[in-house]
């Protein structure tokens, strides 16, 4: 495959995610479009990740939230693992009113506490 993209989500099969996995894993696909959720549960390692838009719906809720800061540290660490690459590129687009809180907290400069 030369321009192998898949699509990754909770609605598909257990069959089709473990394929869509295998495939990434053995450069068959080159993208994969996915939900937040990929970044927490699969360890698919990559070097570019791109986070299109920091708020989403929480289940229930009629009013979008913006993602939590763990959230997305947890979707931009996918992106260039020491073992698997050298160099890594992360891209978060948002709000033109949270780019400086996004980029103090990809540059360690805003303080994170658990709860």
């Amino acid at each position: 495959m030369t321009c192998g993209i898949a699509v990754h989500h909770a609605g598909i099969s257990p069959e089709d995610r473990s394929l869509i996995e295998h495939s990434f894993l053995n450069n068959e696909l080159f993208v994969i479009c996915c939900t937040s959720t990929l970044a927490v549960g699969v360890n698919l390692p990559c070097h570019t990740v791109i986070i299109k838009g920091t708020v989403a719906f929480e289940d229930g809720l009629r009013v979008p939230k913006e993602l939590s800061d763990l959230d997305i540290l947890q979707m931009i660490g996918r992106a260039g693992r020491p073992q698997f690459d050298s160099s890594a590129t992360a891209v978060i687009m948002t709000r033109s009113h949270k780019v400086e809180a996004y980029n103090k907290m990809v540059s360690g400069q805003q303080v994170l506490e658990s709860r």
